[in-house]
């Protein structure tokens, strides 16, 4: 099966090195359509007026400024493509559909969405396989005054006690110049290294597009983390205060962001954590994260993610012992328990084959407007994670899963799956994309 794995994953990057056609949907998360269509006898005619039709919550500018046809300028084929996946990427719709029509011998381009129920108090919910499920009541805006800033705040109780917050704008200034500022204040139990741990963290990212798909940027971070049990922290009072600099440079060039069926998702991110800043802990973190999207057909699509982290030090001197890695779980080797593998470097890889029982839809419930979409899905995982004392143990996984595409969450997993002998088939539940869960998976 490991190997079997390997080979595949190695010819699907290479396949999707040379895939580069790119459809245009015409709706978000549906099927793109074929280029051969009427509207190609617009491109070269200008744009003479934008037509916005349904909008009750969202300022006008918000989506003219997100639109690469613009008035005044050539209808093109490339801007035309761009269109609707700028605006899917917003994140504060369920459906956009843009129709080009020929008007006083030029184009006028007619907008109609569907805007999702913008502000909603939530029963908010936080599955791990080390603390279960943490559940309380919370707040979440995805497009706070109109211009699809996002907030979200809550209170979770359970397996762990969690209050966070977290502020995103995704264009404050220049070319596409974004803020994303979070914070978490945690009291759990940490299971695999035996401690209670009380700890506060705080975000500051900082990001850019370069040209139509590149990103560049950097993130702030401060970790503040107590311990009950002495010998867990570095510092003597048993209390860490960890600050980092991170640069992170991207590229993304995904068709949807609500359901994704063909593009890229690639980061590098790299990170100074303490040493010349001061604090606790002296060590660098490179993360490489690579997520492809291979369409196969319509509503089949094979999605690709690797991710590799790499640290320097040694754990217990300049790296905390709660700064390794436990791989196992939904969230990591599904099929797998927690902690079957630790090491202060990782390298988690996956491929999934999903198809679209039903395509994201928007529907209207008592007035508000959702997507509602069901996948689909069956995968492999095949994973390490090793340090300069251990040897490395790989980890497989596989098995199949049902995921429901919907608002504010993006998708919720269900999973059963094979993988640690003797353990049968195991369910797995997750909240959000397991590439994303993966990588902010807590230590």
């Amino acid at each position: 099966m490991r190997v079997f794995l390997q080979l595949v994953l190695v010819q699907l990057a290479l396949w999707g090195t040379f895939h580069t056609g790119l459809g245009m949907s015409t709706t978000a998360g549906q099927d793109t359509v074929s280029p051969s269509n009427p509207q190609e006898q617009l491109y070269g005619k200008t744009v003479k007026e934008i037509r916005i039709s349904n909008l009750r919550y969202t300022q006008r500018e918000i989506i003219i400024r997100e639109l690469a046809s613009q008035v005044g300028e050539p209808y093109l084929k490339n801007s035309a493509e761009e269109d609707t996946k700028r605006l899917d990427r917003l994140g504060i719709f369920s459906d956009v559909k843009i129709e080009p029509i020929e008007e006083r011998d030029g184009v006028v381009l007619e907008i109609e969405v569907k805007e999702t129920f913008p502000n909603i108090p939530t029963l908010s919910m936080e599955v791990s396989d080390e603390n279960g499920l943490s559940i309380g009541p919370g707040f979440k805006s995805i497009n706070l005054r109109g211009r699809a800033i996002s907030f979200s705040a809550s209170a979770r109780f359970g397996g762990a006690t969690t209050l966070g917050a977290s502020l995103e704008n995704p264009w404050f200034a220049g070319n596409h110049l974004s803020y994303r500022l979070e914070f978490d204040q945690r009291n759990r139990t940490n299971e695999v290294d035996n401690f209670t741990e009380v700890s506060t963290e705080i975000n500051l990212r900082l990001g850019s597009y370069l040209g139509e798909y590149g990103r560049i940027g950097g993130h702030f971070n401060f970790l503040s983390l107590g311990s009950d049990t002495p010998g867990i922290t570095l510092s003597a009072n048993d209390r860490d205060n960890t600050p980092s600099l991170a640069f992170f440079i991207g590229y993304d060039s995904r068709d949807l962001w609500t359901s994704p069926h063909q593009g890229w998702w690639n980061e590098v991110d790299v990170s100074k954590n303490g040493g010349l800043l001061g604090g606790d802990g002296d060590f660098w973190r490179v993360h490489f994260d690579v997520r492809r999207f291979q369409p196969l057909a319509s509503r089949h699509t094979l999605a690709f993610f690797s991710l590799t982290t790499l640290q320097t030090g040694t754990v217990g001197l300049e790296i905390p012992s709660y700064q390794d890695f436990h791989l196992g779980g939904t969230n990591s080797i599904r099929g797998w328990g927690l902690d079957s593998a630790r090491g202060k470097n990782q390298s988690i890889n996956t491929l999934e084959y999903r198809y679209d029982l039903m395509v994201p839809r928007a529907f209207s419930i008592f007035g508000f407007t959702i997507y509602f979409g069901v996948q689909a899905a069956l995968f492999g995982d095949l994973g390490i994670a090793w340090d300069d004392s251990q040897g490395n143990r790989w980890l497989d996984g596989y098995g199949f899963g049902i995921r429901l595409l919907i608002p504010y969450v993006d998708m919720i997993r269900f999973d059963f799956a094979f993988g640690e002998p003797g353990a049968g088939l195991t369910r797995q539940f997750g909240i959000g994309e397991k590439a994303v869960q993966q990588r902010d998976r807590i230590r």
